[in-house]
């Protein structure tokens, strides 16, 4: 990976000239910073800002796409006119656009069944977060409390060892995904939305593991920026930390924009 800020003259007249631009973004630890747990997590109102500037710059598309619920992600940034996308891809709903992974609905019952068993075994008091997003799950371990400790490893990697067609687990930043398997994840949900939006130039940024199926999927094809560049990834450039984020939106704002005055100044 390239620093970006270092390297983004090589990429400015990219992103200014496109005909169509999506900015596909993660949530947590990349528009927001990293929580103690993601019911503390919130979009700065200067991120908001940015965000809501961005998405009314000539030719540009926003695609927020979290590993959270679709509704529970669409609540936290709170802007209308932008795309959304829930459980890793496997919901993508915006304007004139709404589309589910119909195989992944059918596992909705057993995604139900193990995090019900996840949330007996592991009450609130452990330190361990459940979460059931009907679509997938996700099991936060990190308040994880030291007496427990061993139990829930022990227990994950049964999870994770135990043969089931149908699901399959995966890791994050303290997190274990639950997901169906063969259901789309975040580089066929951004393939998808482009198809759909005329095939635009995409600007894809995301800092935790899931994000690197959405790096893979755009390759050398798009703009891909990692968020902290502490280990091997498949995005060409990388930002130090998450509040550089909100630079590269106000960058690529102003670049939109600057593009646009020339081309009307002929």
């Amino acid at each position: 990976m390239k620093a970006f800020w270092k390297n983004s003259a090589a990429v400015s007249e990219r992103l200014a000239s496109a005909r169509g631009l999506l900015v596909t973004l993660d949530f947590d630890g990349t528009l927001a910073a990293l929580a103690e747990t993601p019911r503390r997590a919130r979009l700065k109102p200067e991120f908001r800002a940015a965000l809501r500037t961005l998405e009314t710059a000539p030719g540009v598309s926003v695609f927020i796409l979290s590993g959270r619920a679709l509704e529970n992600v669409r609540g936290l940034v709170g802007l209308r006119n932008l795309y959304y996308g829930g459980n890793h891809g496997i919901e993508i709903k915006g304007p004139g656009f709404a589309w589910r992974d119909a195989g992944a609905a059918k596992a909705r019952n057993l995604v139900a069944g193990i995090t019900a068993e996840m949330k007996d075994r592991f009450p609130p008091g452990t330190g361990v977060l459940v979460e059931n997003k009907v679509f997938s799950a996700s099991v936060h371990y990190r308040s994880l409390k030291a007496a427990y400790r061993r139990g829930f490893f022990g227990r994950m990697k049964a999870l994770m060892s135990a043969q089931n067609g149908a699901l399959r687990w995966r890791r994050g930043h303290k997190v274990f995904e639950l997901l169906p398997r063969g259901a789309a994840h975040k580089g066929s949900a951004v393939k998808r939305l482009a198809g759909r939006l005329g095939r635009p130039f995409v600007v894809g940024v995301g800092d935790d593991l899931t994000d690197e199926d959405m790096f893979r999927a755009l390759g050398r094809s798009g703009v891909t920026v990692r968020v902290g560049g502490r280990r091997p990834s498949f995005a060409a450039y990388f930002l130090e930390k998450q509040s550089d984020v909100l630079k590269l939106l106000r960058f690529i704002s102003r670049l939109r924009r600057s593009k646009c005055l020339r081309i009307s100044s002929r």
